[in-house]
């Protein structure tokens, strides 16, 4: 292979490969991380028991049988989705009216509108100029509800599609974000 081939094959390639995967970026668009639906995720740790939570008219229960009490929280999941989800929804579909009781046995009730609670309705990401466009989530977002004791929690998670930092790499990179919305303990 002789000098021009080479360096065509070496430079031009991975500079037209960007440019092509830049084509589906969100450089000026604001809105490319908005979603419209979301799904819903429970976590329970600190010995909590009887956990019922209403969400767009659906009921779902954890640790209601007798006996039943969420592990203690470990440092991995600190970061962790949970493997069950609990349905699509429209966001946000009302209040989420939840009752549980805590490590010590009292029973605690609380009423979180996100409407209130979360401003806009976008993914939080420190680089949206880099989500593609075309297809910015892999999956939906996930609104994660967890109970700790006497917290509630809650996590608004994505995975996002992004272009590499690497101009050269052909694929693009799959971000995940994690981002507290709302805490109170009780």
């Amino acid at each position: 292979m002789n000098i021009v081939a080479l360096l065509a094959k070496k430079t031009l390639v991975p500079l037209f490969a960007g440019f092509l995967l830049m084509q589906g970026c969100a450089a000026a668009d604001n809105n490319v991380l908005t979603y419209a639906s979301h799904d819903l995720g429970l976590l329970c740790f600190g010995g909590v028991s009887n956990v019922r939570l209403t969400y767009g008219g659906a009921p779902h229960k954890l640790y209601d049988r007798k006996g039943d009490a969420a592990p203690e929280k470990s440092p991995a999941d600190a970061t962790r989705t949970p493997g069950a989800l609990y349905g699509t929804y429209d966001t946000f579909a009302g209040p989420m009216d939840m009752q549980w009781r805590s490590r010590d046995g009292t029973e605690l009730t609380h009423v979180i509108d996100l409407n209130k609670e979360v401003t806009g309705r976008q993914i939080p990401y420190d680089h949206p100029e880099r989500v593609y466009a075309k297809k910015p989530f892999v999956g939906k977002p996930v609104i994660i509800v967890e109970f700790n004791d006497r917290t509630v929690n809650v996590y608004l998670a994505a995975t996002l599609q992004v272009t590499p930092l690497d101009a050269a790499k052909p694929t693009l990179d799959d971000v995940k974000t994690r981002t507290l919305v709302y805490s109170r303990t009780l």
